[in-house]
């Protein structure tokens, strides 16, 4: 029986493949909601893992109408054994619409650790699954493809209440639902010929907390410098997320003195795949960090936490549930401002 994988970032793409291996799945849809930013990644690594008999392209912009439609009306004639999905509105077309034994949500980073917060303390990811209420949109052309949705039998919102997840996270099980634990098998038959780095170099993995506005690039910047100072012996290589600012990779640059390392795909690859094998690694709120502890169980990896006083009020809490969870992976080094 085939399942599908629906996912739309280059993380959600290794998971995709991780669950394909460990499930021995392989009778497979892969359904890609494209992001520029990432189909580099999310290509090469199509041809990489190999194997995948089925892909479908959505197209890049729109998230509703005619396209949509004709394809839950294409996929639904046939039955699915999984579903594999990141908990976002736009999943509600195939979630709430096709014929499956079993949903499983795929890792989003650090939101992961919030949407199985949610699930288990209200029994469902309703909201989550809901295509126009999860974005809060009203108005005549809502209206208008509910009615046009709802005139062909596909549904934008239903309650979503039998849900377990694929997770690289330490998650419970509880009752029926189940938590399977990411074993990284085939990322970790790519580390054959790795070999180990300079004991003297620090990996600093940088994350999108300015972007994401839970900091500003001020109160960023004074956490990256209390941890080059910790490390004020080390040659420190910052590698940046995606999403920070070029200008302000040059402050560090310039002003912290970080070797700024840009990445091919993302650091987990590019280590695999230069056959590097990291003995230290650090940063403060990132799902690679996890990942990598994953893979170099030898090395020393360990973050920091930020001024709590900085953050942005309404992300405080969720900030310290990602503390809270790495500290139970890698090694925490406390900060006092």
């Amino acid at each position: 029986m085939k399942s599908i994988f629906f996912i739309r970032t280059s993380l959600e793409m290794l998971g995709a493949i991780e669950a394909r291996k460990q499930f021995g799945v392989i009778d497979t849809l892969l359904i890609i909601k494209s992001d520029r930013r990432q189909d580099s990644t999310i290509n090469f690594l199509i041809k990489k893992s190999e194997g995948w008999n089925n892909i479908i392209r959505t197209k890049k912009k729109t998230s509703y109408g005619i396209s949509w439609l004709k394809l839950v009306k294409k996929l639904n004639k046939e039955k699915y054994k999984y579903l594999f999905t990141r908990a976002f509105p736009i999943a509600s077309y195939f979630v709430n619409n096709l014929n499956y034994e079993k949903l499983y949500i795929l890792d989003d980073g650090a939101a992961t650790i919030a949407i199985a917060k949610e699930y288990k303390n209200t029994g469902n990811l309703t909201k989550r699954f809901s295509l126009f209420k999860g974005k809060n949109k009203v108005g005549f052309k809502y209206d208008l493809v509910q009615k046009i949705y709802a005139s062909n039998k596909i549904k934008i919102d239903e309650d979503v209440t039998d849900v377990n997840f694929f997770t690289f996270y330490n998650l419970p099980d509880y009752e029926n639902n189940e938590y399977v634990q990411n074993n990284f098998t085939w990322l970790h038959s790519l580390k054959n010929n790795s070999k180990k780095e300079n004991s003297n170099k620090v990996y600093l993995i940088g994350t999108a907390v300015v972007d994401s506005k839970i900091l500003l690039f001020e109160d960023y910047f004074t956490t990256l410098k209390r941890i080059s100072e910790f490390y004020k012996d080390k040659e420190i290589v910052y590698v940046p997320h995606k999403r920070e600012d070029s200008k302000e990779l040059k402050t560090l640059e310039k002003e912290l003195n970080f070797n700024i390392r840009r990445n091919k795909f993302n650091i987990e690859l590019d280590f695999l795949l230069n056959n590097e094998f990291p003995t230290h690694v650090t940063g403060t709120i990132s799902t690679a960090l996890i990942i990598l502890k994953g893979i170099y169980k030898e090395s020393e990896i360990d973050f920091f936490n930020f001024d709590d006083s900085k953050i942005i009020e309404n992300k405080k809490k969720v900030i310290i549930d990602v503390y809270k969870y790495q500290e139970k992976y890698i090694n925490y080094n406390r900060l006092n401002y």
